[in-house]
């Protein structure tokens, strides 16, 4: 069993609604290039993570053209929300839908895979201390998150077992570099590997991966990874680069 990850996949239908080429040469034709590299690396018996923002569709019944063909890969799929997954209903919903899809639904929850590596899915929230932090807007979100995060961070501690791996759609540290309560979070439950996505416009390989406090961030927003999946390797407990 291997493990991979990306996010920010972006789909708006099959041709899209939405191109995503509006936003840069590193969009074009993005969801043909992911899903060819999908189906080269990726088998039945391995696992890929989806830190969020799937889809742009705004109800459930729209975004299923758009998991449809996340159902046709190879692999077990884990998703969590992003920002604009509007169409997302409660977690035990999708799950209840995706049950024989070989998809799983993540919010302040966990996931123990076939190796015993856990994974702690929820959606994160934008730092105090960041450009766009807000205090009447942001500040009860942001506490209710890392709620959530140490929730699933307890539950991984008493199930034991393999690494823990915390996956966000929110980057956890603020602006890129600023420590904040999930960094606090990473550190106090030893958490070896944390992947996010959200971030785009960056240079592929130019902030990340870099270790924060022996926790290695992995950014991987579709358009960072080159529209290529991350495959997550560990050295016992170490996550590696």
């Amino acid at each position: 069993m291997r493990l991979f990850a990306i996010g920010d996949l972006h789909l708006s239908g099959n041709p899209p609604k939405k191109p995503m080429e509006v936003f840069g040469p590193r969009w074009k034709n993005h969801w043909q290039r992911i899903a060819e590299d999908w189906k080269n690396r990726v088998t039945d018996d391995d696992t890929v993570l989806i830190a969020g923002d799937t889809s742009w569709a705004m109800r459930l019944d729209e975004a299923q053209e758009d998991l449809d063909q996340i159902r046709a890969l190879p692999g077990k799929k884990l998703i969590i929300r992003g920002n604009h997954d509007y169409w997302w209903a409660s977690a035990g919903k999708l799950n209840r839908m995706d049950a024989e899809n070989n998809m799983h639904y993540l919010y302040g929850s966990t996931a123990v895979l076939d190796d015993g590596t856990i994974i702690c899915g929820t959606h994160g929230w934008i730092c105090p201390g960041d450009i766009h932090y807000q205090e009447e807007r942001d500040a009860k979100p942001y506490r209710r998150e890392l709620l959530r995060v140490e929730r699933t961070l307890q539950e991984a501690e008493k199930l034991g077992g393999g690494p823990t791996i915390l996956m966000l759609h929110y980057p956890p540290v603020c602006d890129l570099t600023k420590p904040s309560g999930f960094t606090e979070l990473l550190e106090k439950y030893k958490v070896p590997l944390c992947i996010f996505g959200h971030l785009h416009g960056m240079q592929p390989g130019t902030m990340f991966p870099r270790r924060y406090n022996g926790t290695l961030l992995h950014l991987v927003s579709a358009d960072y990874r080159d529209c290529k999946l991350l495959e997550i390797k560990f050295d016992g407990e170490e996550a590696l680069p």
